[in-house]
């Protein structure tokens, strides 16, 4: 969840049609195909304005298969494998080194090695919870890295549901987000977390209290408070505003119960002995 630079001009991704047209297998369906590709960046790739176009019998199976027979190149390679990304830029994740397609190939074969609509992303989010699902009732969808510049914010936050003990985690748009982007970024959520998210944020929550204690002597909530404060800051720059750990600590310091229960958790907790 964060805005991204696109990877290629518009020409260079109207060059690959162009490539291919010149065999005759694709050249009729050239002037069709890159119509399409202006459709999509006209819209921002939105799937309310955009429709899958059908280019005749059997070519929809073999625009599918295009990315299949590229995804290995050098070009695509280095779009996986994206320099300066400190999270998935679909879900957060802290780990990527695979690519997603922004509208699913299931529906939109025509845009299977568009690079505007391949996005760099963790394998979780290429193949797991958002699978062909292309958007809700309007204007929910999925958030654009290349065309939603506004997603660079910090845009949701974890919600801790006691008891704390066996606390819930519930991902939500930040309250401070205007219309329609508060829509969209539920809709995002509901759609691209699911068991991972929720193993490892449980992880990130039940280590917090010895971290707290390893760092934090006094353990007053004054000083509690300021220790999260500073792991956010940590988690903004070393993973990226929308990161899973930067969604949890803005959950909890945003709620006084969740930093006492630590506090006490802290407090209570024996550090393990030293090496």
């Amino acid at each position: 969840m964060q805005h991204l630079t696109f990877p290629v001009t518009v020409a260079d991704d109207e060059a690959e049609l162009t490539k291919l047209a010149k065999n005759p297998e694709w050249t009729p369906h050239q002037a069709a195909w890159i119509a399409a590709y202006q459709a999509y960046r006209a819209n921002s790739g939105s799937p309310f304005a955009v429709a899958p176009q059908n280019f005749g019998p059997g070519v929809h199976d073999r625009q599918y298969k295009l990315y299949d027979n590229r995804k290995g190149s050098g070009e695509l390679r280095r779009m996986r494998r994206k320099k300066g990304l400190k999270s998935c830029p679909v879900c957060g994740s802290p780990v990527i080194g695979d690519l997603d397609h922004y509208l699913p190939r299931t529906v939109f074969p025509e845009f299977s090695i568009m690079r505007a609509n391949l996005i760099p992303a963790c394998t979780h989010c290429n193949s797991g919870v958002k699978g062909s699902t292309v958007h809700g009732e309007n204007p929910r969808r999925f958030i654009h890295p290349y065309f939603d510049r506004w997603a660079e914010q910090a845009i949701w936050q974890v919600e801790i549901i006691s008891p704390f003990k066996a606390a819930r985690f519930i991902p939500r748009a930040l309250p401070s987000l205007e219309e329609p982007q508060k829509e969209i970024v539920a809709f995002h959520l509901e759609n691209v977390l699911g068991i991972q998210f929720d193993l490892s944020t449980a992880n990130e929550w039940s280590s917090l209290p010895t971290q707290i204690k390893l760092r934090d002597p006094k353990l007053t909530t004054t000083s509690v408070t300021h220790q999260l404060t500073m792991e956010l800051r940590v988690a903004l720059d070393a993973r990226g505003a929308n990161s899973w750990l930067a969604a949890l600590l803005r959950g909890i310091l945003s709620n006084p119960h969740a930093i006492e229960y630590l506090r006490n958790e802290a407090i209570a907790s024996v550090l393990p002995p030293e090496v």
